[in-house]
């Protein structure tokens, strides 16, 4: 609770600055902006309030877990989304914000300071747009359901945009340096054009290879394949993640920066599990490739294909979270924020990029992943849970359907 005081001048550590000070402030002013929301609507009940307790206490353990094990994900956003589906998304920028902001109070990992709670905006804006999600019906689609074409348009835009941005880093690049205006300028636009292909690929195929009806066999076809072919890339992308050269087990060497034996995992040293490639590469498209085979099988029977809007769903999440963090991180903290994500940003860094390039490219690498993990949780949760739960919510019983 020492950094709770204020900083005197500049220099002075254990503290927060004036500006920072002022930050939080606004903060709790939002948190009773949302309070007076939540109360005026009709999502705001008893049974919303026990659930909210119930999703901070989940955001801030499997939170200071990651944190513990410095893992470049985040889990923290569980129970926000929890709160989302259930009881609409005011009640879950509510549970965010709150989450953040206790979290950072309590001397467990990822506590005891104000880093968290900078982040209090992205949580908020997590339980936002999970309740959008889930008014949407986003858990509750079946495979034969006409909104399917749309999930599959946007997943296929955000695809589009993914090539259009690999496409330019290769060839012009978009590099971009802080102290250069037209830099700067250069970074926005190519940011905008990549979004725009995105958006007219999205479009353009939700008026012509996606435009049947959802109880078209086509569509189940579709389905299908898109959901194998995701499967297969998040598999894909949480081994890259963990086991690549410069991933998270390449940063385990039993040692801390200063020579001393890392606690974690008890000072063991795996850095041996960090594949070089090409065989790392080789190693993680296989994997990828048998998952998606198994994927396409099982999600052709019955109605297993429905995890797939929820993917969608998560990825675009993480996005959006991607994009309103990065301001955050570079701007109060420069890009280190004492998390397992750091270890990417530094990974960034080493490749000529911005401090600010470096944060959003984290952002975009670990964010999506992170929370289409947390969709995917809360979906199997919602499926679980027995109807005469879900309808004590507002919103549950537009979550998962029969």
């Amino acid at each position: 609770m020492d950094w709770l005081s204020l900083c005197s001048s500049s220099a002075e550590a254990g503290c927060i600055p004036p500006v920072q000070a002022a930050y939080l402030i606004a903060l709790l002013l939002g948190v009773l902006a949302l309070v007076a929301v939540v109360r005026r609507s009709r999502d705001f009940t008893t049974a919303t309030l026990s659930l909210m307790a119930v999703a901070i206490a989940i955001n801030i353990t499997l939170g200071s877990l990651t944190a513990l094990l410095r893992l470049p994900l985040y889990l923290d956003s569980v129970g926000t989304v929890l709160v989302g589906a259930l009881a609409g998304p005011w009640a879950g920028a509510l549970t965010g914000l709150l989450s953040d902001l206790v979290w950072s109070l309590l001397p467990i990992p990822g506590g005891a300071g104000p880093t968290i709670a900078f982040f209090a905006p992205v949580a908020a804006a997590v339980g936002l747009i999970a309740g959008f999600w889930a008014s949407r019906g986003v858990f509750g689609l079946r495979s034969d359901d006409d909104r399917i074409g749309g999930f599959l348009a946007l997943a296929f835009g955000i695809a589009a945009a993914v090539v259009a941005l690999l496409t330019v880093q290769s060839t012009v690049g978009i590099g971009f340096q802080s102290d250069d205006p037209d830099s700067q300028v250069r970074f926005a636009l190519t940011g905008l054009a990549i979004v725009a292909v995105g958006v007219a690929v999205a479009w353009a195929s939700r008026r012509t290879v996606f435009a049947h009806p959802g109880d078209d066999p086509r569509m189940h076809r579709y389905l299908v394949a898109a959901t194998a072919i995701t499967a297969g890339a998040l598999v894909f992308a949480g081994i890259r993640l963990l086991f690549a050269p410069n991933g998270y087990f390449s940063t385990v060497t039993g040692l801390q920066p200063d020579g001393l034996r890392d606690p974690l995992f008890g000072g063991a040293n795996l850095t041996g599990l960090a594949l070089a490639d090409p065989l790392g590469l080789a190693i993680a498209g296989l994997v990828a490739g048998l998952s998606a085979a198994l994927v396409l099988r099982w999600a052709g029977r019955g109605e297993h294909a429905r995890f797939f809007p929820v993917w969608v769903a998560g990825a675009t999440t993480g996005v959006v979270a991607a994009v309103i963090a990065a301001p955050i991180a570079a701007g109060a903290f420069g890009g280190v924020t004492g998390g397992g994500t750091d270890l990417l940003v530094a990974l960034f860094r080493t490749l000529g990029l911005g401090v600010f390039q470096s944060v959003l490219a984290q952002g975009l690498t670990s964010d999506p992943l992170d929370k289409t993990i947390s969709f995917t949780v809360v979906f199997v949760i919602l499926s679980a849970l027995p109807i005469t739960v879900r309808t004590l919510f507002s919103r549950g019983a537009l979550t998962v359907e029969a």
